[in-house]
Order: C-alpha cells, then sequence, then structure tokens
C-alpha cells in the first residue's frame, strides 16, 4: 500500500481525525493564546514544530516557564494557565506531561538539598526556603501555591506544607514555615531575610487581630483598604522608620550605646531571651554578655578565649599562650592577629562569621610581626596553622588548637641557621658549633640554658631581632656545658666550657 492510500484511510477514519484534530488544536492553543487575555503573559510555549520555544525548561534554574507561571498566576488572581494543557491538578492533562515527578526533573526533582533531612534541632539551608523567600517572580511564597494549594494544604502536588505528620517544619507545626517565632537569627531558617514582596501571602494567616501574630502585634492596625506590608500595621509589625536591612553590617548598628537603646533597638530586639518581640536577642550572638555593658571584643569572647565552652566563639586554641606573653614585655593584644577585624561598615566578613558561627575567627596580622621572608598568613583550612610570623622565625606553626611547640627541645622550629629569617642565628661560631654537633636542640642546650629561656626567651618579641641582651642571658649556666661566659659588645663575649678548658672568643 502506497504512502498516499495509507493518508487517505486515515482521513477516512473519523476517530482518527478527532484525535488529529484535537491536537493540532491543543497544540495551536498553546502556542498563541495569553493567560489571561490582553495581560501579556504569555504561558504559551510550544511552537508549531511541537517543541518548546528555547529556554522554556533550563535545568537547574527552571529557565522562563518558572517565572511565567508565577506571573500567570498573579495575573489570573490565584489561578493557574498552566492547567489549560497539564490539567487542574497540574498531573498532565491534553499535554499528558505532568508537572511532578517525570523523567525531566520538573519542579525541582533534580536539584540537590532542595529539601534536606536533619536531626532534630539542627539547622541547614535548604534550597526550597531560600527559594520561597524570594521576591515574586521565578519563586516567592507566591509560586509554592501554584502547587501545594492556596492554604499550602497539599493540591496537585499531593504535598501538603502544613501537615504535621511529615514534621518537615517542626514537631507540631501547622504552617508553610517554620516554628514560631519564626526569627531564629542562625542556621538560615529565619524570615528576617524573606522578600517584603511576600507580604501579600503572609497575610493569609497574619492579618491584624489573627491568632498567629505575636502579642499586641501590630498595636494599631492599618487602616482599611491598606495593601499588606512588613512594617505599615498590617501584619505583625507597626511602622518602623528605623527598620533596617539583614544584615545590619553598618556603624548605626555598632555604635548603639546603653542610652540609645531604648529608641533605636528595643521596640524589635531584646537584650537577653526571653523575648516575644520580632527580632533576635542582643545575646543570639553576643553570647558572653550584653554588649551594652560588655564593650569591645568581650561581649562575644572571653579574654582571652579561653575553652569554657568548645563552642564558637571561645574556642581556646593557643589564645591564653601568647596573650600571656605580655608579661614579657611582648604586649600582645586581639589586635596584634585580628587586626581591625572588629564589627564595622567595611567589615562584613565578621558580621557574616559571627551570623553562621564560623571558627575560627578571621586573622590579619599587625606588620610589625611580619617575617622577614614576607607578610605574615593564617590557614584556616583544616591545618589552622600560621606562616611567615616572625616570632616563629617564618616557619609553618602547629595546628592553632591542638598543636604545641616544646621551647626548650624543638629549638629548630622557629630558629634556622643564617640570615633568612629576622631570628636566625648566625653570630660567632654557631656554624662551628653545628657543623660538628648538628642543628638540634640537644646542641643548642649545650650553651643555652632552658631554665633563663623561660624568662628570656620571649622578650620583645615585637622588635623583630634576636635582641644580643636577651640571647647572652641564656647561655651558660646549670645544665650547660660552659663553666663561665662573660659578655662582650653584641653578640661577642668569651666561654670557659667542658669541651674546650679556658676561655675561648665567641
Amino acid at each position: 500500500m502506497t504512502t498516499k492510500s495509507r493518508s487517505l484511510r486515515n482521513f477516512r477514519n473519523p476517530i482518527g481525525c478527532l484525535i488529529l484534530l484535537a491536537a493540532l488544536g491543543a497544540a495551536a492553543g498553546c502556542s498563541t493564546a495569553e493567560s489571561p487575555s490582553g495581560s501579556g503573559t504569555n504561558m504559551n510555549h510550544v511552537l508549531p514544530s511541537g517543541s518548546s520555544e528555547p529556554g522554556w525548561l533550563v535545568l537547574p534554574s527552571g529557565g522562563s516557564h518558572t517565572s511565567t507561571a508565577t506571573l500567570d498566576y498573579i495575573a489570573n488572581g490565584g489561578s493557574s494557565g498552566c492547567t489549560q494543557c497539564h490539567g487542574s491538578d497540574l498531573s498532565g492533562g491534553i499535554s499528558r506531561v505532568s508537572c511532578f515527578g517525570n523523567p525531566a526533573g520538573c519542579h525541582h526533582g533534580p536539584l540537590p538539598d532542595w529539601v534536606q533531612e536533619q536531626a532534630p534541632g539542627e539547622q541547614f539551608p535548604q534550597g526550597h526556603g531560600i527559594s520561597a523567600k524570594k521576591a515574586p517572580g521565578s519563586s516567592g511564597f507566591v509560586s509554592c501555591r501554584i502547587c501545594h494549594a492556596v492554604d499550602f494544604s497539599g493540591g496537585g502536588a499531593n504535598v501538603s506544607c502544613t501537615n504535621t505528620d511529615a514534621d518537615c517544619h517542626g514537631v507540631g507545626v501547622r504552617s508553610p514555615h517554620p516554628a514560631k517565632p519564626w526569627r531564629g537569627f542562625l542556621g538560615g531558617k529565619t524570615h528576617v531575610d524573606t522578600a517584603r514582596e511576600n507580604a501579600p501571602v503572609c497575610a493569609q494567616c497574619h492579618s491584624p487581630g489573627s491568632v498567629n501574630n505575636p502579642a499586641n502585634h501590630p498595636a494599631t492596625a492599618a487602616a482599611p483598604g491598606t495593601p499588606p506590608g512588613c512594617f505599615n500595621n498590617t501584619l505583625c509589625h507597626g511602622e518602623n522608620p528605623v527598620s533596617h536591612p539583614v544584615p545590619f553590617n553598618d556603624n548605626t548598628h555598632y555604635d548603639v550605646v546603653t542610652a540609645t537603646f531604648g529608641a533605636a533597638c528595643s521596640d524589635c530586639h531584646d537584650v537577653s531571651a526571653p523575648s516575644t518581640k520580632v527580632g533576635p536577642v542582643c545575646q543570639t550572638c553576643h553570647i558572653a554578655g550584653s554588649p551594652l555593658t560588655a564593650l569591645s571584643c568581650t561581649s562575644c569572647h572571653a579574654n582571652p578565649p579561653d575553652g569554657a565552652t568548645t563552642a564558637y566563639p571561645n574556642v581556646a586554641g593557643a589564645h591564653v599562650t601568647h596573650i600571656a606573653l605580655t608579661s614579657t614585655e611582648t604586649p600582645i593584644t586581639c589586635d596584634t592577629c585580628h587586626n581591625g577585624l572588629g564589627p564595622s561598615l567595611l567589615n562584613l566578613n565578621h558580621y557574616n562569621r559571627a551570623k553562621s558561627q564560623v571558627a575560627p575567627g578571621d586573622v590579619l596580622f599587625l606588620a610589625t610581626y611580619y617575617a622577614k621572608s614576607g607578610a605574615s598568613t593564617f590557614n584556616n583550612s583544616a591545618s589552622l596553622n600560621c606562616s611567615n610570623v616572625s616570632c616563629h622565625g617564618g616557619q609553618t606553626t602547629p595546628n592553632w588548637q591542638t598543636g604545641t611547640i616544646g621551647v626548650n627541645f624543638q629549638c629548630e622550629n622557629c630558629h634556622v641557621l643564617g640570615t633568612t629569617q629576622y631570628n636566625s642565628y648566625n653570630s660567632g661560631q654557631h656554624s662551628f658549633h653545628i657543623s660538628e654537633f648538628t642543628a638540634t636542640a640537644s646542641t643548642c642546650v649545650l650553651c643555652h640554658n632552658t631554665t633563663a629561656l623561660a624568662l628570656n626567651h620571649f622578650t620583645t618579641l615585637a622588635d623583630n631581632t634576636i635582641s644580643p641582651t636577651v640571647a647572652a642571658a641564656t647561655v651558660g649556666g646549670a645544665g650547660t656545658a660552659i663553666t663561665t661566659w662573660t659578655p662582650g659588645t653584641g653578640t661577642s663575649g668569651t666561654c670557659n666550657a667542658v669541651c674546650h678548658p679556658g676561655n675561648r672568643t665567641w
């Protein structure tokens, strides 16, 4: 049978014709109609060839179909033009393409960490929450309604955002967001960074007088007809002329004192828990004390961090050891290693690290302690070590939290022969002695007294040199091979030792 005769036979089949015409009509409708008419929001992505227009479905961003679907839903006053082709429940319809669970991975199927399993009390950023909090467009609360129903009870997705049995948002929570008070500052689950354009959806549950609102919020209801907003008395919050961005990395935040806290902050924040106010308490970050009374670093960190808790921001590390150097005429403060990294308008990194409880903190050394070989740096990976610090002779240090240096028997960890570092040893007969006995701690203590080292080793480290006076004070005495040592000028002198009786010039 010829192709022509087969085609004629098909057109003589009335059922086949109806199916073909219906398919063509559906394709034509999907490729020409606006939804709603005149809106400029075009749900019509099927080209005459039967394929979608370029960029309609792009993974993992979603492509243009995501923004089109959301804007169409808004323009239609809460009904989706997607249903014309994909069915009232979006499970396929005349297109026979479900919006859920199909191999193409529509609707965030292929996105990693869209919903994460987590232990009770743990908080992790989850893709669906981050996306939902964006402004309406390609995402936002309103986009969740398209698939999960206007009241988030399930919809075509058949997944309820308010189902307590699923325990997605916390035990016993019947809301499309985490448990109240939904203002947790750390870990990502917080409404403070939700785009304000989502307010119309929030109004569904948080209109004035709602039992879902914090007590006395808002104190005065907005005038009838006022569009829902975050700070206009239509939802939880009253008018707030001092509302601020989040993160609030601004000197007006850091300069707040007791005298200004009441007028500037207390409408939304308490200093410490318990609190019924909408903002996080100050001691969410300032865990060591009120920032109004414990000034500078001490409202967050012990001085020095002493390991009373292993939690950020009070991890001990080698803080105590280094701060103790102040007593040996080497002044050490927080700024020695964290130079200029306190809260400030220019230091967003400090704010972000505190907010997310990242440990250890940022390190920026004073140039005074740069090694001769270059600027000092800190490796903030698992190694947690410093490099190019003059006190350590430019050598890489042990791990800040777990490493140690035995001062009396690990001399070569900080001192090298020659002139490459400020504290390199090179005077007199050092080269001769090293060639005879090798560069080990046992060689060093033939002449240097470990008891004297304890008193003089770390004196005046800020001068970036080995002080001749300090060095000479460690030579000779109990435990050494030297009988007498007579200092001369600078690093010179004479010694009488067991290995060479009689005075020898150094």
